[in-house]
């Protein structure tokens, strides 16, 4: 016989992980305990070595389906013989930074219990085990225990409390067991007064499929309801966020009922099936649609399966249901039941609410299925704070901030990269506010004290703002970019990164957006871009595409007859509020606006997506092309002319679909050409994209299929929003390689100040 002592690192935490550990050494005939040492779960066992390496390797490769098991550390202690197998008390110390837990959805045993007539947890809105409920939502410290969770505002009635300590049972040590005993409990405020229970439910259920819209209080914060095929109901709805296009998602019961809307591949399931159980951006099939309020004139319908019981109860009653974050746009989600309650009368029919507290906001995470893998739109429920992995960047603990826009922020120490939810524009004071908690609480739940803070170069950004007791690199934003993908892929160079998007800040002071730098390591280079036009800045100069195509073409010496280009010419030409701007984004607003499919940006890349939605519907189209030319080194791309391009096609005559598909066309075959030119002149073979603007699929699709073709290994972001929400992860890459001893490379270093 002999004793050892177990660590098992991973993720460990909110999986039921420590009964599974304990009933496997009880199955082995092995005695001891476990225990949840800061978020590490640890065991002293002991028992005949042939048995201890059995569990050894079992801990490993039988662990929970949510577990994730990264290391099994032995090590042989003096012999203690025990009684029996007991889950120890658990304490908070560890030297090792943990993996928290995120949200998980309800599993397929505890979805069949709350059908379950016979079950007494029988449409009970909360039930969950140890597979699955709110994870990181709930947490407010380490390790993972009832009382380190909201769920210990609950004390629990003796029936919960037996199947606790049950052995076999399912709800083992389950921190976030209840029932309709002990548990929260379903209410619903109306103007009429308030409703318990299954009256709540039954009277909301109600609401919606009489057309109203009803607050629903989610795992990661509140939602707004109501049926998506009520024009009515989706208008009011609408008027209440003060959202006047951008569609809505939609929440539907099952994959089945999914199939009668959108067309779906095995890997689309695979995702809307996943843990996350995010937004999947699919494709509608023709003459399938919901109320033009809800989806608008979109291709797509962001569809998402249940994650939580409460979710499950509605859309067996009701059917789909719109299901979008309760919340002003560019606001967090609401979490506080108070501030919820406050906007009925304000168009809100009524509030499913509970009491169970909920820290901090998570809102639906938002993917699709692109050349055949994941690609992320928006980091949160699900994803978070699940780190990436990424190659070691030593034990230095790096902040990094993020950007305004999408905004996230990182915490990077060795080979994990913590990152945070979404928080959208950080000039909403409360989204600040929200973020500034969450840094402060993800430091405090991952024990992670930053010695060097990341940040974008751009002087003026909020998200620097309050790291003046840390010595800070500024990283120039299409570097980051760049350098996210590098991170995700373990690229170290030489890389062509290709970041196309509709603004970051430029080291010549310009606006950059459509930038080709040739990395490796830390280091960059640009090696291309389009010509700098200049447009009017602004915020009303980045939505409006009519004022966007007037700079465009006056850049090509053209004229419209029309009041409104005479005044921006007459504006630019005195410089007044003029930016000089290599931007992706505002050309393709500009060719939006031109070709008269869309002129104003009522929500972020709306232009952009409505020229993808008119090119995906063309056949075929003329050949049009962005005329190059080399000039200091640099192969600069002629954006003006390809509008001119554009406007001497529409006027012979083209269709404006037509059209829209031979500029997308144009643009990938410019990549690929910068990318030609570039390994003739560097060597380089891999290539990096990424930017806001390669979330158009026509776009990264093309491009990729042309590279590869060509013979380059083409990576874009999948673990990362390719936007400004995977800014981040850039920032602390290459912060962390700064940081480091300088190798010789033959590269520009990174614009930054320490």
């Amino acid at each position: 016989m002999k004793t050892q002592f177990i660590q098992v690192l991973g993720m460990v935490q909110g999986v039921g992980y420590r009964p599974f550990a304990a009933r496997l050494c009880e199955e082995l005939g092995l005695t001891g305990s476990v225990a949840n040492n800061g978020g590490i779960v640890e065991l002293t066992v002991t028992g005949e070595p042939a048995t201890l390496d059995t569990l050894a390797r079992r801990l490993a490769e039988d662990a929970p389906p949510n577990a994730r098991v990264d290391r099994v550390a032995r090590e042989d202690r003096p012999l203690a013989l025990f009684e029996r197998f007991a889950i120890a008390p658990s304490s908070g110390s560890s030297d090792l930074a943990p993996l928290l837990p995120p949200d998980l959805p309800t599993c397929p045993r505890c979805a069949a219990e709350l059908r379950d007539p016979a079950n007494r947890r029988y449409r009970y809105p909360f039930i969950s085990c140890v597979s699955c409920g709110p994870r990181y939502s709930i947490l407010e410290a380490l390790p993972y225990d009832r009382p380190n969770v909201t769920m210990g505002d609950f004390p629990l009635c003796p029936d919960c409390q037996r199947e606790y300590t049950a052995l076999g049972d399912i709800r083992r040590h389950a921190q976030t067991i209840a029932c309709h005993d002990c548990g929260p409990v379903l209410l619903l405020d109306t103007a009429r007064g308030r409703r318990e229970r299954e009256e709540a439910l039954q009277e909301g259920v109600s609401l919606l499929q009489t057309g109203g819209i009803v607050a629903v209080k989610d795992i990661g914060g509140y939602h707004l309801a109501c049926l998506p095929g009520d024009e009515a109901a989706c208008g009011r709805l609408r008027r209440l966020k003060g959202r006047e296009k951008k569609p809505f998602a939609v929440l539907f019961a099952n994959i089945e009922q999914i199939r009668g809307y959108c067309a779906l591949s095995r890997e689309e399931i695979a995702l809307l099936q996943s843990n996350p159980r995010p937004i999947v951006l699919l494709r509608k099939l023709p003459g399938r649609d919901f109320a033009p309020a809800c989806c608008g004139e979109s291709r797509e319908i962001g569809a998402m399966l249940p994650c939580n019981p409460l979710q499950m109860l509605l859309t067996d009653a009701c059917g789909p249901l719109v299901m979008t974050s309760a919340n002003r746009s560019g606001a967090p989600m609401v979490i506080d039941d108070g501030e919820m309650r406050a906007w009925l009368g304000q168009g809100l029919d009524g509030v499913l609410w509970h009491r169970r507290r909920i820290l901090t906001p998570l809102d639906d995470s938002v993917t699709r299925i692109v050349c055949g893998a994941p690609q992320l739109f928006r980091l949160a429920r699900g994803y978070v704070p699940e780190p990436v992995p990424v190659r070691s960047a030593g034990e230095r603990v790096i902040f990094a901030a993020g950007g305004d826009l999408k905004a996230c922020f990182c915490l990077l120490q060795g080979e994990r990269a913590y990152l945070s939810q979404h928080f959208g524009d950080l000039e909403d004071v409360d989204a600040c506010d929200t973020r500034q908690r969450e840094i402060s609480r993800m430091e405090r739940l991952t024990g992670l004290q930053p010695t060097l803070a990341a940040v974008d170069l751009h002087p003026a950004y909020l998200s620097r703002q309050g790291l003046e007791h840390l010595p800070v690199v500024e990283i120039q934003h299409h570097h980051a970019h760049a350098a996210s993908v590098m991170a995700e892929w373990d690229l170290t160079g030489p890389v062509l990164g290709v970041a196309f998007d509709g603004t970051g800040y430029g080291t010549d002071g310009a606006v950059w957006g459509s930038e080709f730098l040739l990395c490796q390591g830390a280091e960059y280079q640009r090696v291309g871009h389009l010509d700098y036009v200049t447009l009017l800045g602004g915020d009303e100069g980045a939505r409006n595409a009519d004022t966007i195509l007037c700079g465009y073409l006056r850049q090509a010496g053209l004229t419209r007859p029309d009041s409104r280009f005479r005044m921006v010419a007459a504006a630019l030409d005195k410089g007044l509020n003029a930016v000089r701007s290599s931007s992706m984004g505002r050309l393709f607003d500009a060719a939006a606006a031109l070709l008269g499919i869309c002129s104003y940006n009522g929500y972020e890349g709306e232009c952009a997506i409505a020229l993808e939605n008119a090119a995906a519907d063309a056949a075929g189209g003329p050949a049009l092309a962005v005329e190059t030319r080399e000039e200091n080194g640099q192969l600069l791309g002629d954006a003006a002319g390809l509008i001119a391009q554009l406007r001497a096609a529409r006027e012979g005559g083209e269709a404006p679909a037509a059209l829209a598909l031979a500029f997308h066309r144009a643009l990938a075959a410019y990549v690929v050409g910068t990318a030609l030119w570039a390994r003739d002149r560097f060597g380089v073979e891999q290539v990096a994209l990424s930017g806001g603007t390669f979330q158009n699929r026509l776009l990264l699709e093309g491009a990729r299929q042309a590279l590869e073709e060509q013979g380059f290994a083409v990576y874009w972001n999948q673990r990362v929003p390719s936007g400004d929400g995977g800014l981040c992860l850039g920032q602390a890459w290459l912060a962390a390689r700064l940081a480091q001893p300088r190798e010789k490379t033959g590269g520009k270093r990174a614009e930054s100040r320490v």
